[in-house]
């Protein structure tokens, strides 16, 4: 009697409904991408507001950034073997289009914060301003841009048909917002 031996990339192939082993490494490669995406967007940011930049060098500060990050890895991965009602609702196909999707959100909600940046400095909008004015100038900006980054790398991700599905609803639901109602 023999017992088949499974690996563990063969029991995330089927867990995450994958159908080889190219998608199970873009899969990671896309997870250590974005989190060396994350770690330069956020790194600089984050030491320099807790006047940390000086006392944890950078490299410090990825390593105790990935240590808290398991937890919230954990989390994502069993969210990842409970998703069929997010992929029906979002008419997904894949585990491996799910996760794109999650990559693709990630991606677009800190780029557009970084894109927003510059052009509130051109506009000589800071947060020096009174909340009240700031946050919705920076919000006026920071929205157009989301939905025009929202697109890009949908489309660069391959997910092109899904960015505009979910644009066409998050405008429409913003429209019905000011009494627009949305062509059938």
């Amino acid at each position: 009697m023999t017992t088949e031996q499974t690996s563990t990339a063969d029991k995330l192939k089927a867990k995450w409904d994958l159908k080889n082993t190219i998608e199970l490494t873009f899969v990671f490669v896309v997870f250590l991408i974005t989190a060396v995406f994350g770690f330069l967007l956020a790194a600089k940011p984050i030491l320099k507001s807790f006047g940390l930049q000086e006392i944890l060098p950078p490299f410090l500060f990825l390593l105790v950034s990935a240590i808290a990050t398991i937890p919230l890895l954990l989390v994502v991965l069993l969210f990842l073997n409970h998703n069929k009602k997010l992929k029906e609702k979002w008419l997904l196909k894949s585990n491996l289009q799910f996760f794109i999707i999650i990559v693709l959100f990630s991606i677009t909600g800190s780029s557009s914060i970084r894109v927003a940046r510059p052009i509130l400095d051109v506009l000589g909008i800071h947060d020096t301003m009174a909340w009240y004015v700031y946050w919705p100038l920076r919000i006026l900006i920071v929205f157009p841009a989301y939905q025009l980054l929202f697109m890009i790398f949908g489309t660069l991700l391959g997910q092109w048909e899904f960015a505009w599905r979910f644009e066409k609803k998050m405008l429409g639901g913003f429209g019905r917002l000011f009494g627009v109602k949305p062509k059938k």
